[in-house]
């Protein structure tokens, strides 16, 4: 009970002790406003947030072209896998793309190119799908060269040419250097 009297005389007798205590809570006061702002700003922005996907779904839930969309991507899936070669192992995949290019170099009369040497691949996120890389080298003509990567293009299973580099040598031969993706369909696709 004393300390209490003894607080109330200071409280009464000193202004500086006033003053500060007052400070004090407006400094308090005031924080306690701005920490009550910046969460109100925060629910704002939610809401303004939330407010636009409303608006995004609802607008989506209007479009009637559902089924039409979902046959298009349907027809278009399919289109793809059509276009994967395929294979029941990973080596029958490497050898089937080796047979091929083997059987169009001599069909064109390339005997200057050989397989350099081909690998399969695959990617996690994708475990259906393989991908076979076979590499080319050799020498050749400008027009055999043109004929080996015409038929790649004309190929109806999908390929995909990775990287080309020619040398032009001194009796106006190209060294070539091919190199060629094939994409398998896996045989345990879901």
């Amino acid at each position: 009970m004393q300390a209490y009297k003894q607080l109330l005389l200071e409280w009464q007798e000193n202004p500086r002790l006033r003053i500060g205590v007052l400070l004090i809570l407006l400094i308090v006061i005031s924080n306690g406003l701005l920490a009550l702002n910046e969460y109100r700003n925060g629910l704002f922005e939610e809401y303004a947030r939330q407010d636009k996907k409303l608006i995004k779904l609802h607008y989506v839930q209007q479009q009637t072209d559902w089924a039409e969309r979902a046959e298009s991507v349907k027809n278009i899936r399919l289109q793809l896998e059509n276009g994967l070669w395929r294979a029941e192992t990973k080596g029958l995949a490497q050898a089937n793309v080796q047979t091929w290019f083997n059987d169009k170099i001599q069909q064109l009369g390339l005997t200057g190119l050989e397989i350099a040497g081909a690998s399969v691949q695959s990617d996690a996120k994708m475990p259906f799908i393989w991908r076979v890389v076979i590499e080319i080298k050799g020498t050749l003509y400008d027009a055999g060269l043109l004929e080996l990567l015409s038929q790649i293009e004309q190929n109806p299973k999908l390929m995909q040419i990775d990287q080309l580099q020619t040398n032009r040598d001194l009796q106006d031969l190209l060294g070539v250097s091919l190199q060629v993706s094939c994409f398998f369909q896996a045989p345990d696709k879901p």
